[in-house]
């Protein structure tokens, strides 16, 4: 096989696994996930042409022709690491930076999470944190150490452990105001609403809790989508924006977003962390600590 044909992702892969006998460790000390590591072997089967690993109920099997190929590949890795470290400067063979890969709501990510990633990397300079907002039906699970999902205690809190709690409430910039001597509920209605289909609670729900007609033939009603350029909209002074505490704090804080009546009543659905696996390495465990050490100060930047 000419050198540049070599799948020597593949290959490594393999020789990891093999050494440790467990994917999982192996998808460990590469800092690859799960899934990531089942694509390599899966490739390198398809171009090799033969299977690898017999997988049972107990674990993981090599052929005899597989053992004979892994104790060559693990010979030669060895080698190589010799040869490398004789000829790098001193320190190069340095523990790494421990990858932890976080999956969470695009809004929670935006609003909430990035504004206190520069006091997580000070804290943890070790940690390569990775983090993906997306919505939980487009991520695969097993690709992430840490998940946050987003939702009602009935359908999580039975297997998830409480993040943040929020309160849903009108939101605007202060230009919206400085003409209005008074707003009440009835008021807002004279004013453009923002709505967004993310949002736990909506605007008809919220009118109808308080006993006003929602006649939307009379509205300026605008439909942004996702939440968090609707958010960004109401800084903008587009709007009024019916909104999470937890989403808004940070513009709140800086002046940029006013309650024009603070709403007490109106709970909304929290924000949950799925449960970490057994036997994650320590610096997963060290995020998933910080995450909850945050929580307990939500509006705090």
């Amino acid at each position: 096989m000419a050198r540049s044909r070599l799948p020597l992702r593949g290959i490594a892969v393999f020789s990891a696994i093999s050494r440790l006998g467990s994917f999982k460790a192996a998808a460990r000390e590469l800092n690859l996930s799960p899934s990531a590591l089942s694509h390599q072997i899966r490739a390198l089967e398809e171009e090799l042409g033969i299977e690898l690993f017999k997988r049972g109920r107990k674990g993981i099997a090599l052929s005899p022709d597989a053992a004979r190929y892994a104790e060559t590949l693990n010979d030669l890795f060895d080698r190589m690491s010799r040869a490398t470290a004789e000829i790098a400067a001193p320190g190069w063979d340095q523990t790494s930076k421990s990858v932890v890969r976080i999956m969470t709501p695009p809004s929670i990510a935006a609003h909430w999470l990035v504004p206190r990633l520069p006091a997580f990397i000070k804290a943890h300079p070790n940690i390569d944190l990775r983090l993906s907002a997306i919505r939980t039906a487009e991520g695969n699970t097993d690709d992430f150490d840490i998940t946050i999902r987003y939702g009602d205690a009935a359908r999580w809190r039975s297997v998830a452990q409480p993040l943040l709690k929020e309160v849903m409430q009108p939101y605007c910039a202060p230009s919206r105001l400085r003409r209005k001597a008074s707003v009440t509920a009835k008021t807002l209605l004279s004013l453009p609403l923002i709505q967004s289909r993310e949002n736990a609670v909506s605007w008809e729900t919220w009118f109808r809790q308080r006993g006003i007609p929602f006649d939307t033939s009379g509205l300026q009603l605008l439909q942004i989508d996702p939440s968090y350029v609707a958010i960004e909209a109401a800084v903008n002074g587009v709007g009024v924006i019916l909104e999470s505490s937890i989403l808004t704090a940070t513009h709140v804080k800086a002046g940029r977003l006013v309650t024009p009546l603070r709403e007490t009543q109106t709970a909304a659905p929290a924000y949950w962390l799925m449960p970490l696996r057994k036997g994650v390495r320590v610096p997963v465990q060290e995020a998933y600590a910080w995450l909850i050490e945050q929580a307990r100060h939500p509006t705090d930047v």
